[in-house]
């Protein structure tokens, strides 16, 4: 097996500003950028095949009291019985969705 040294560095002085505000303007993706692309459920049957529309993950900022959380805690470590409780996450989500559902339901 060949060793081959190791690439010399180049100097931040030695890249001409035009390229470097080239490589910011051109970006790039990190971990949690792609927790954020569009999420494409599969086609329905009984639809002709058309793809379903695009659900986009969205983020949303919530404000709650420090009591508030501490009881969400509080219910989180109840119902993991010794297991690894639900993350806040994944417990507001759940509730959301329960909210969501009873309001269905009044409307039908």
């Amino acid at each position: 097996m060949a060793i081959s040294r190791a690439p010399k560095r180049v100097a931040a002085a030695d890249i001409p500003e035009d390229r470097v505000q080239e490589i910011i303007r051109r970006g790039g993706t990190v971990a949690a950028d792609l927790d954020s692309l569009p999420v494409v459920p599969a086609s329905s049957p009984g639809h002709g095949g058309e793809p379903a529309p695009i659900d986009e993950l969205k983020n949303v900022q919530l404000r709650v009291y420090e009591s508030t959380l501490q009881e969400i805690d509080r219910l989180r470590h109840a119902q993991a019985r010794g297991r690894r409780p639900a993350s806040r996450h994944a417990w507001l989500l759940d509730a959301v969705e329960e909210k969501l559902e009873r309001e269905r339901r009044k409307q039908r």
